[in-house]
């Protein structure tokens, strides 16, 4: 890129001498790290804001620093989740309500300990006021709630809030509004209702049938067709119309 000197600026020229400083720099750094366009852009926009945004006119202006304290007071892994009185969090409850929003499980749980539970989400301006915003996560702890939201003026958290050893998950606070698994149940066996004096009367007949012995009288001890049909005849085992039958074929 061609410089442009003008003797009637000075300022100018310092400043496109910067820029062709710049663009050089870039060039360069470019020729070490070939790739794509797209990819070196994203990459330099990276630096820009790791580097250059923090001294940009909103980030350097005056009174800002109050955010960045704020956030210090969180930092850390678990060091969001604070307990608040319910004193404190009660008419946030009743605007959520309000609101439509369902408090009951959250309302329950919190009443049980007698403190509730509250996650930092970051510094806000409320109402021209500096403060400090916290969800107010009603339907569960792991689930984010960026809308539901407590406000807490910067200047008098500490004296509000207690720093919880934990999360509520881990703390197990939340268990009783856990859905409850799901259990396959047994089928349930259907009843029969049996007729237990039937069954004892059917029981005797055939106990009654068992004992009683067939006795046969004596057999005849001879070979005389006389005496065998008398035994025959005697113990029931001769068919009477047999017999007459046999009788009229043997006339014939």
């Amino acid at each position: 890129m061609t410089n442009i000197q003008t003797n009637n600026n000075s300022s100018e020229e310092i400043s496109m001498n910067s820029t062709t400083t710049l663009i050089t720099a870039l060039v360069n750094h470019f020729k070490d790290n070939p790739q794509g366009f797209t990819d070196y852009r994203k990459e330099v926009e990276s630096l820009l804001k790791e580097n250059v945004k923090p001294l940009t006119s909103r980030s350097g202006k005056s009174g800002d620093d109050w955010r960045s304290e704020i956030k210090s007071q969180f930092n850390g892994r678990g060091a969001k989740w604070v307990f608040v009185s319910l004193e404190e969090i009660e008419p946030t409850l009743v605007q959520f309500e309000a609101d439509g929003i369902d408090c009951t499980d959250y309302r329950k749980n919190t009443t049980k300990l007698d403190k509730a539970w509250i996650r930092f989400n970051g510094p806000r301006v409320n109402d021209g006021v500096k403060s400090a915003a916290f969800e107010v996560r009603t339907e569960g702890s792991t689930i984010d709630h960026p809308k539901q939201l407590h406000m807490m003026t910067a200047d008098t958290i500490t004296s509000y809030i207690e720093a919880m050893p934990g999360t509520p998950k881990s703390l197990k606070l939340e268990e009783d509004s856990a859905p409850m698994p799901k259990v396959k149940t047994k089928e349930k066996i259907k009843e029969i209702e049996i007729d237990t004096s039937s069954v004892q009367v059917l029981a005797n007949e055939i106990n009654d049938e068992l004992e009683d012995e067939v006795i046969l009288s004596e057999p005849p001890q001879s070979d005389d067709p006389k005496e065998w049909e008398s035994f025959l005849a005697a113990e029931g085992l001769i068919d009477e119309e047999l017999e007459v039958l046999l009788d009229d074929d043997y006339d014939l």
